[in-house]
């Protein structure tokens, strides 16, 4: 049976994510802030100290009271007994007692027991003072950020040891088709190696989920059925392949008898055979079997459902400039890979269309959405991209 209706990508997205349940406290885990990287917070966090933590030095030179060099200067210098009215220090040492403002090295010279001053400094110059970085109970970091190395640097100075965060969702990838082999040995015509489970479970990794890839399934109704049997496990089910119309897509019939089909079919280019189901309270994703078509529909669905699961909030994009024309189809999404130039901020469309072509994009670096109304967008323009 061919796909009686597609549903918009807004209207499948806006779907799919009304069944992605948002992790909650009972999601939560604790675990040493060395740990943290790429994990995402599930509280708000505070500092628990003040940073710094006391008024110091942030250059090397002389501890002075800034009234006693207030006409300073290179013809009028101000003689200050060393030891005394002046102290030597070094960047990061406490600001001794008494004394409000640095004078960098550079700006005074000792004669003897003297200390010749060249400069005038104002109260507090060249002084980082209690708190001016960060003040004891202030937010900072929020829940749903995702952690990059700065941030924990910034936690760790915070006096911040543990973070609660979100588990990492549990994602079961099932790969299938008759045509699927596991190595180059197998290869005959008619055969491919199997690659998108791989794909497809190296995407959940990045984007904070656990996958456990199982072997590959035939097109066998039964064998498809069994994959249903243990849903419960696992917070999400991702399928690759059989979601076509074909005599061997078997996924669709299947979903429509062990739970609740939400869509079938997304009028997305690549990616049109996308289905989205609901086993067990289990949400069940299955992306096309065409490997572009399964790394658009993976950005476009697979992505925004495990970033709600995590309340991750990393929707970047960048507007950038066509050096070429793109052709899209009336009615249609189109998921077009794109080769940015940074420096220019220009951007080539590697291709707009064939779901087969994996090279489209390992040559890219971004893609641009190509809205259903549109058909051709004209070189110059200007269009959102997003990293790929």
């Amino acid at each position: 049976m061919l796909f009686e209706k597609l549903e918009s990508l807004h209207t499948a997205q806006k779907k799919m994510l009304a069944k992605i349940k948002s992790f909650s406290r009972d999601d939560m885990e604790t675990i040493p802030l060395s740990d943290g990287l790429d994990r995402i917070l599930a509280v708000n966090v505070e500092s628990e100290i003040d940073v710094p933590h006391y008024d110091r030095c942030a250059m090397d030179g002389y501890a002075v009271r800034s009234q006693m060099v207030r006409n300073a200067s290179r013809t009028n210098p101000v003689l200050l007994e060393k030891d005394v009215q002046t102290l030597w220090v070094h960047t990061g040492d406490a600001l001794p007692d008494g004394f409000d403002a640095v004078v960098k090295a550079e700006d005074a010279e000792e004669i003897g027991k003297m200390v010749a001053v060249y400069r005038a400094v104002r109260k507090n110059e060249n002084v980082g003072l209690r708190g001016e970085d960060i003040r004891a109970g202030e937010l900072i970091a929020e829940k749903g950020k995702i952690l990059r190395p700065h941030d924990l640097a910034l936690l760790r100075s915070a006096g911040i040891d543990e973070i609660d965060v979100f588990r990492k969702p549990v994602v079961k990838v099932v790969p299938t088709g008759d045509e699927l082999v596991t190595s180059k040995e197998l290869l005959k015509p008619g055969k491919v190696i199997e690659s998108n489970g791989l794909m497809v479970s190296a995407y959940i990794t990045e984007w904070g989920g656990i996958p456990e890839i199982t072997g590959i399934i035939p097109d066998d109704r039964q064998k498809i059925e069994r994959v249903f049997h243990d849903v419960q496990k696992y917070d999400m089910i991702v399928v690759t392949g059989g979601t076509s119309v074909g005599k061997r897509d078997l996924l669709y019939d299947v979903l429509m008898d062990v739970g609740e089909v939400i869509f079938r079919g997304v009028a997305l280019r690549p990616g049109k055979p996308t289905v989205f189901a609901v086993v067990d309270n289990t949400p069940v994703l299955g992306l096309p079997g065409f490997p572009t078509a399964c790394v658009a529909s993976s950005y476009l669905f697979l992505k925004p459902s495990l970033s709600k699961m995590l309340h991750r909030s990393d929707n970047a994009s960048f507007n950038v400039r066509l050096t070429e024309k793109i052709h899209s189809k009336a009615g249609f999404t189109s998921f077009v890979r794109l080769h940015v130039d940074f420096e220019k901020m220009e951007s080539v469309p590697v291709s707009s269309h064939g779901s087969g072509i994996l090279s489209s994009v390992t040559r890219a670096n971004a893609y641009t959405l190509v809205d259903e109304n549109t058909e051709v967008v004209e070189e110059n323009e200007v269009v959102r991209a997003f990293p790929l």
